[in-house]
């Protein structure tokens, strides 16, 4: 795999042993494969995300329920192995090159791609994918979704009349809309007048915790809000989200403009006369109440859930702090928040990575990374576990925690971070199975050891401990364990497995490895691109996904080879390039 991904592609060949003397220190192909696999399974999850019902620039209405679990089954090992095998590789380099050698080196293959994304392949696919929001949230694919934009009452009543049992509060797939919010989000008065008489909930909920009065009040729509309250609706009973009308008609210009785009792809053509529209909605409301009402604060608060308000006081804190807007910087005119906001996007863990080594460079100096093994044999594999799989669980107990929207990502496996700062229980979790990586190096398992039992790992995981996920939701010590249990049973089946497979060199299989840092650096554009095509197309959610990785790795594999593999692009990612054929 290229030099990149995680570990290394430095491999060394010589070692030196404790008598002074040099030791052959054989390649371990087999994670030479698993890093390339990691990242092709990269590449899969990004293709199956974007049928699964998760968030994605692609949110195809053809969706798989088995597609979404395959995603979560994905993200709750590949990065944890990923990691697991770079720390392998950096303890190898630095045992060959010295711990300044192995910085050096990691600099050259890690950070210095990581910025040259950051400045080209990051911006690019940043306007691509405002391009393919925009063109898919514009297009609804539910024919009464179509007939709503259209405002063509005639059509949603038919289509309302044949429709099966509930088609009135079903909502589409993209943003869990219901037809009533999405006619006050065309701002089609006629349809949201119609839609109500024929019975539709003006409090359903959308994804982003909207619902119908939300949406009116953040437009600036007194007259549809009126509608919605005749209606039955409540303007003062906040969603889940801690979302109202009335906080609704006091967020921020921007704000307001960045949510309507996303879920109607097209921005506010008048924002000053939504502005005015909403000092209506302010003053409407306000003669509603009974009690004086205040402008709600920047930060919406609302209360914690149950799951997390009877955890102990400092994880209590510490989400808070998570959830919290106090990592705000300005940059270029705009605000970032460190923590949460995108930054990195797919490329984040080389930002880990990067850091990770810098950490094992600190740790050089109280620990001779040269001649690591001395003292060290297989026989500490149970007790490293042990440690491991026990801080791994404490890192497991803050993730998926339903404290604040921005914090909730996974229903398994670790939260995403690709913020410039990274989340501390985050890093903490990778760092675990990094540093591990490190210390398996010392132990010197050519008979692989630590992968022997993956006959009974990985089915125990595949069948036994991810179903058990599902049943374990809302339990969080009984959850944290079986999820931790399930993440390392996987880890090391793959290195059982890979082991039995990939024991000696493969030609076919390493000009893969090779490829693969490519692969998935560049990736993202084409498979967008991709679901983008294939949105339009009534085809099941399967076949699609076949379709996305049939097209996107043979182009990838075709640009590795005309644009990368012998060219100076090549030597950035893997170092030497390899001769002609």
């Amino acid at each position: 795999m290229s030099d990149q991904l995680a570990a290394f592609r430095s491999v060394p060949e010589k070692q030196a042993d404790p008598a002074g003397g040099n030791l052959p220190d054989p390649r371990r192909h087999d994670l030479d494969a698993l890093r390339a696999i990691a990242m092709l399974l990269g590449i899969a999850l990004h293709t199956l995300i974007a049928y699964s019902g998760r968030p994605w620039v692609v949110m195809d209405g053809d969706m798989n329920a088995s597609l979404a679990e395959a995603v979560n089954f994905i993200h709750a090992f590949r990065m944890q192995l990923f990691f697991l095998v770079s720390g392998f590789f950096t303890a190898m380099l630095a045992s060959r090159k010295g711990a300044k050698g192995m910085l050096k080196n990691r600099a050259a293959r890690i950070l210095v791609p990581l910025l040259l994304c950051v400045l080209t392949l990051l911006p690019f696919i940043k306007v691509l994918s405002l391009l393919i929001v925009s063109d898919t949230a514009s297009h609804p694919q539910m024919p009464i979704f179509q007939a709503i934009k259209q405002g063509d009452t005639g059509l949603v009543s038919e289509l309302v009349a044949t429709g099966p049992p509930g088609c009135l509060e079903m909502p589409e797939k993209r943003m869990v809309m219901t037809p009533l919010a999405w006619a006050v989000l065309c701002e089609s008065e006629p349809v949201v007048r119609q839609l109500l008489d024929l019975g539709a909930n003006p409090n359903a909920v959308n994804r982003a915790g909207h619902n119908p009065m939300t949406i009116a009040s953040m437009l600036g729509r007194v007259d549809l809000l009126k509608l919605l309250i005749d209606k039955g609706g409540d303007p003062f009973l906040a969603t889940a989200a801690g979302k109202s009308p009335w906080i609704s008609a006091h967020q921020a210009a921007g704000e307001s403009a960045t949510e309507i785009w996303l879920a109607k792809g097209v921005w506010p053509a008048d924002m000053a006369a939504l502005e005015r529209g909403r000092k209506d909605v302010i003053g409407y409301l306000t003669g509603l109440s009974r009690e004086p009402l205040v402008a709600p604060v920047s930060q919406v608060v609302r209360a914690a859930p149950a799951e997390v308000a009877a955890l102990p006081g400092f994880m209590r804190e510490y989400l808070a702090w998570l959830s919290s807007d106090m990592l705000v910087a300005t940059i270029g005119g705009m605000e970032i928040n460190l923590l949460q906001d995108n930054f990195f996007d797919h490329l984040w863990f080389l930002w880990y990575l990067w850091w990770l080594c810098i950490i094992y460079f600190g740790c050089s100096m109280f620990c001779n990374v040269e001649n690591p093994r001395s003292g060290w044999n297989p026989g500490h594999l149970p007790a490293g576990l042990l440690v491991a799989f026990v801080l791994t669980c404490a890192a497991q107990a803050f993730m998926n925690l339903d404290y604040f929207p921005r914090t909730l990502l996974s229903r398994i496996g670790p939260d995403l971070s690709n913020g410039i700062v990274p989340k501390p229980h985050v890093f903490f979790y990778y760092a675990v199975f990094f540093f591990f990586g490190c210390w398996y190096y010392r132990l010197n398992d050519t008979a692989c050891l630590l992968g022997r039992h993956w006959l009974i790992t990985l089915p125990l995981a595949s069948l036994v401990l991810f179903p058990a996920t599902f049943f374990l939701t809302g339990w969080l010590v009984p959850s944290t364990v079986v999820q931790a249990l399930f993440t390392w049973c996987m880890v090391l089946g793959a290195i059982g497995l890979a082991h039995r497979i990939f024991r000696s060199g493969n030609g076919h299989f390493r000009y893969v490895a090779d490829a693969s840092y490519w692969l998935y650096l560049t990736h993202v554009p084409v498979v967008i691109c991709c679901q983008w095509f294939f949105y339009y197309l009534r085809l099941p959610a399967m076949a699609k996904a076949t379709l996305v990785l049939g097209i996107s790795i043979p182009l990838l594999l075709g640009t590795y080879q005309l644009m990368v593999r012998h060219t100076v692009i090549g030597r950035i990612l893997n170092g030497k390039n390899p001769a002609r054929s």
